[in-house]
């Protein structure tokens, strides 16, 4: 089970499975990979939600 991170692992995480940061709109992170849907991140106090965490761990 999946529970709240530090949002520099889930860049990491993000990093690893080729994705890039391409910009950052108040709390929404916004990654990119060429021919995958971008992926929003939304951080708090430099943490990530479980929900989140579950749904980067299936890509």
């Amino acid at each position: 089970m999946a529970s709240e991170m530090r949002f520099s692992e889930v860049k990491k995480m993000l990093e690893a499975k080729g994705y890039r940061l391409d910009r950052i709109r108040g709390s929404h992170h916004v990654f990119v990979k060429p021919g995958c849907q971008n992926e929003i991140v939304p951080v708090h106090n430099g943490k990530v939600k479980p929900h989140y965490v579950r749904q980067i761990e299936k890509i």
